[in-house]
């Protein structure tokens, strides 16, 4: 009779148990999310002005004009400007030489059943070499006391001293060269296979000048790509839109399943006004009441049961993630702690751990409440 009762007993806990514990799969659900990229260096925003100065040797001004490199460089959330600019952008390309040309060939060879080669091919191809080089300075004025060098700190504290410099210096902070590179290096051009050398070296010779624009507009090309790149890192203001996830329940037959979808579903929704141009503000209050189930889910599946635990854990990732996004980097930490204590896959918890503390130091540096235009 008590192995009965005990069988019995085993059995209803069992049944009882796996209502509430039903199976838990969960998916990523992706959405939205614009915001702007903040730089490594502030700039007050009534001086976010930028100005650009190009020189070019006449081999790569006669394939792209100085006026049009001008033009292609830029720095996101700054105003160009000829005179006295916040932030100075200095390109230089030097000359363009021919350096060498070089032949090779590939053999191709035709062979019977038997192995015996019938016939062979000879296939000509010629790569014309040319060598470039250029510079860029990026210069401005440096907030972050610990990334300013000895020398630069000397300099900008006898700027500071000198009598006729303090007034200018009390609005126009010593400016030095923030970054600098060069970009010194070679380009080649292969022609396609040819059965004849001669053919090869007479579309070389024909195709000369195209093939040298060709290479200096590439040259250039990915010059300012570089340029701009570095700029925009240590000042500008951009823009950017990305896709992210939350973690969704995916199990039809779990109580929870249609509630999520329709939370998702209006993530998505909500979430397409998450540009970095547009005030923050409505949208969060219009994702209070997802962030609110969310909320009550961490307390709605408790225990240690692995199921539970990953509800939880949806939960804690949702509320972590959704905050980061809100530009709330205290609650973002919040619910990170909140997920590394709930034991399960703790490495999303210490990540956003970290960016939400870098994201809080960010903002204050910049002065700001949020990554979106207010």
């Amino acid at each position: 009779m008590k192995l009965i009762y005990a069988i019995l007993t085993a059995a209803l806990v069992s049944v009882a148990f796996g209502t509430q514990a039903q199976k838990v799969d969960l998916d990523r659900f992706y959405f939205d999310a614009g915001y702007l990229i903040l730089p490594k260096e502030y700039t007050p925003a009534d001086h976010r002005t930028f100005g650009v100065r190009v020189l070019c040797s006449p081999s790569v001004a006669s394939a792209f004009p100085e006026s049009a490199i001008y033009e292609k460089i830029g720095l996101s959330g700054f105003q160009r400007v000829e005179n006295n600019p916040a932030v100075g952008i200095t390109v230089e390309f030097g000359n363009v030489r021919f350096e060498k040309s070089e032949t090779k060939t590939r053999v191709e060879e035709k062979k019977d059943k038997d192995g015996k080669v019938t016939s062979q091919t000879t296939y000509y191809t010629m790569t014309v070499r040319y060598s470039f080089s250029g510079n860029y300075k990026i210069i401005g004025a440096r907030t972050d006391e610990k990334s300013l060098s000895r020398k630069e700190k000397e300099k900008s504290k006898d700027l500071q001293n000198n009598r006729f410099l303090q007034a200018a210096s009390q609005t126009d902070p010593a400016k030095s060269v923030t970054t600098s590179g060069y970009f010194p290096y070679e380009l080649s051009y292969t022609t396609i296979e040819y059965k004849n050398l001669a053919d090869a070296r007479r579309y070389i010779e024909q195709n000369q000048q195209t093939i040298r624009t060709d290479l200096i507009t590439k040259y250039v090309t990915d010059a300012l790509v570089r340029v701009n790149e570095d700029a925009n890192r240590w000042y500008g203001y951009v823009p950017t839109q990305t896709r992210e996830f939350l973690w969704i329940l995916d199990s039809k037959s779990h109580p929870e399943y249609p509630i999520q979808q329709e939370a998702i579903k209006a993530v998505k929704e909500l979430s397409k006004r998450m540009a970095a141009t547009q005030p923050i503000d409505q949208l969060a209050r219009d994702l209070q009441p997802v962030l609110d189930y969310f909320q009550e889910l961490k307390t709605k599946y408790p225990g240690l049961d692995k199921r539970n635990q990953k509800m939880r854990y949806s939960a804690f990732y949702n509320l972590m993630v959704l905050n980061y996004f809100l530009d709330r980097p205290d609650q973002a930490m919040e619910e990170a702690d909140g997920l590394i204590k709930n034991g399960y896959d703790t490495k999303d918890g210490e990540k956003y751990l970290g960016w939400s503390e870098e994201l809080k130091q960010m903002l204050a540096k910049h002065q700001m409440d949020s990554r979106h235009v207010q």
